[in-house]
């Protein structure tokens, strides 16, 4: 299904796993609108980009291994290790060209600033600044990737639950007396 852009084709892939004898065309068409709306303009609510800068900054220098482990969770057993590599390549340069300079990434990154100066409030504000988005390594693009993963698999769910609820429609339930 060529629906998301061909700079998209790998999280296409991983999409086409997941909703595999879930949705019918239809149901499909509906979910890569959906996903497709929210890749143009994403947006988030204070709670999630709060919630992202705590799980981020308290796994400090982990962070990394966690988001490609992340990812890999989400992948189907079919997805190798190369795929989820270049998934990985595919979303960070979408956020390189999509994403930044837009009010999201500021948004988070003022988020990841206020997390660190709670957990380390020892710290001057220009320290506090650098450890959020300089010394260490990119913690910025990493939490954007784990809001779009986030927010990309709950699509998903949310149209496999619709498409369970379509199916149940129509069936009766019977509820048998006990004697």
């Amino acid at each position: 299904m060529a629906n998301l852009a061909k700079q998209h084709s790998f999280l296409e892939q991983l999409i086409e796993y997941q909703i595999h004898e879930h949705l019918n065309r239809e149901q499909a068409k509906q979910l890569y609108q959906n996903i497709i709306v929210f890749l143009r303009e994403p947006e988030a609510s204070d709670y999630t980009l709060d919630s992202i800068a705590v799980r981020i900054v308290k796994l400090g220098v982990n962070y990394e291994a966690y988001v490609s482990a992340l990812m890999f969770k989400s992948l189907p057993d079919e997805f190798t290790k190369r795929e989820l590599v270049k998934l990985e390549d595919e979303i960070y340069t979408y956020i390189e060209k999509e994403i930044y300079g837009k009010g999201l990434d500021k948004r988070l990154s003022n988020k990841l600033i206020e997390q660190v100066s709670k957990d380390k409030p020892e710290l001057s504000a220009v320290m506090v600044k650098k450890k959020a988005l300089g010394n260490w390594g990119w913690l910025l693009p990493h939490a954007l990737t784990q809001l779009l993963i986030d927010r990309i698999v709950e699509l998903i769910d949310q149209a496999k639950t619709e498409a369970d609820r379509g199916n149940k429609k129509g069936r009766k339930i019977r509820i048998k007396k006990m004697d």
